[in-house]
């Protein structure tokens, strides 16, 4: 039940902002419609009402208005867009028309890139973040220590000829990364940092109960991260800047720094490899301070031909286990590169810790608001933007299908074919 509550609640959670403070996004050349006979979901359950849409923005007072679209529900299921709070999938132009109608078919509307080259970025953001597309919220080279993640797999995906906006590998760092060993680097970098114009900081944490140990040791190249005594410096720096923070984990203990620190999110469910859970305290400590977890729990599918397999799906359950009874944010996000959110959430339900109700807040409220936090989305409310998935099936009742029930996709009061 406190989970419950907590997701009703994870809106002001995530943003410390009231509806007043969230801006829509209008779209003056949105249908002017009306949706009758629909059962629209409110975070707890389905209301049946009519809506009408004006300026791609959802009214749920005035719907007396005559509109030159009328549509006919025929008592069917409304629910917000899906999200997808993590991958990397959409700085290429490699296959990319696939890649964004991949998310589109799946009914995902917003998607959080956690890192990105800004040459190599830029000239595709004409695809994004429009009435009738995807919309992507990025950061770009995040800040590790020497030698750290993601140096390793920056330089080979260097050799295997991926980044030909660089002429050596070398080129790569203060695009692909910032290196930050130090106070005076950070200090150093920062306003070369923030000249990106990143919509969020991230920085790595691997291993860093090992810190000391693997900062100089070259066999421990791109399974590190930064100095774990920066990350206090590094949040109040970013948090002055306005800008959320985001943070790669490995491990319980990264997860401990990340907390203690008050990062805004933690990008990754930590600890898939050595069978312990995450320490209840810092659960605690995350739900108190409104900090979301991403779970990127499919990862472990990596390793489905190992023999520990088994065990290491029993520790994600486990660690899901405790996040629900201590009621901390969840957001649904699978950095899967070839994927969408939509694996992520199938794995989940078959895990069978949340309910069918908890499963569509996570994927939806939560995971939309830790996107795009300053935005009236995520939803169903007067004055949101008019983004919603029209089901088949009430989802409450019957989730597994839910992709599959899919009947209508409408953003910013535009038909998404």
């Amino acid at each position: 039940m406190y989970f419950l509550i907590i997701l009703l609640l994870v809106s002001s959670c995530l943003s410390n902002k009231s509806d007043d403070n969230l801006k829509a996004r209008k779209n003056h050349n949105s249908l002017k419609m009306k949706l009758v006979n629909g059962n629209w979901f409110n975070g707890k359950t389905f209301k049946e009402q009519d809506v009408i849409v004006v300026h791609g923005l959802l009214n749920f007072r005035d719907t007396d208005w005559v509109m030159d679209t009328i549509i006919d529900l025929k008592g069917k299921y409304v629910i917000p867009p899906f999200a997808e709070a993590h991958n990397h999938n959409l700085e290429s132009e490699y296959e990319l028309e696939k890649r964004i109608q991949n998310y589109l078919d799946d009914g995902v509307f917003y998607v959080k890139q956690l890192s990105a080259i800004k040459m190599q970025l830029e000239p595709l953001m004409h695809l994004y973040n429009k009435p009738d597309g995807l919309d992507i919220s990025t950061t770009y080279g995040p800040l590790t220590g020497t030698g750290g993640h993601p140096v390793a797999l920056r330089e080979k995906f260097f050799g295997w000829g991926y980044y030909e906006v660089f002429a050596s590998k070398q080129d790569i760092e203060n695009h692909g990364y910032f290196i930050i060993d130090t106070e005076a680097d950070l200090n150093n970098k920062w306003s070369h940092i923030l000249s990106f114009e990143p919509e969020f900081i991230k920085f790595m944490l691997l291993y860093s109960e090992e810190y000391e140990k693997r900062k100089n040791d070259t066999t421990y190249f791109g399974n590190k991260g930064m100095d774990p005594k920066l990350v206090d410096k590094l949040v109040k720096m970013a948090h002055k800047a306005g800008l959320r923070v985001s943070v790669h984990v490995e491990t319980a203990y990264d997860f401990h720094v990340a907390v203690e620190a008050g990062v805004d999110e933690v990008a990754h469910l930590p600890e898939i490899d050595n069978g312990k859970t995450i320490k209840i305290e810092d659960i605690k400590t995350a739900r108190e301070k409104g900090i979301v977890t991403v779970t990127t729990a499919t990862l472990v599918n990596k390793k489905r031909n190992r023999p520990y397999y088994a065990a290491l799906v029993k520790n994600i359950k486990a660690n899901l286990e405790l996040f629900k009874k201590e009621g901390a944010i969840l957001a649904i996000g699978s950095d899967n590169f070839n994927g969408t959110s939509s694996g992520e959430f199938y794995f989940l339900k078959d895990l069978n810790v949340f309910t069918n109700l908890e499963l569509l807040n996570m994927w939806t409220i939560n995971a939309a608001k830790t996107i795009f936090p300053n935005r009236k989305i995520g939803r169903l409310k007067d004055g949101y933007e008019a983004s919603f998935l029209v089901l088949d099936k009430n989802p409450l009742e019957d989730i597994s299908n839910i992709k599959e029930n899919i009947t209508l996709k409408v953003k910013q009061g535009t038909i998404i074919q």
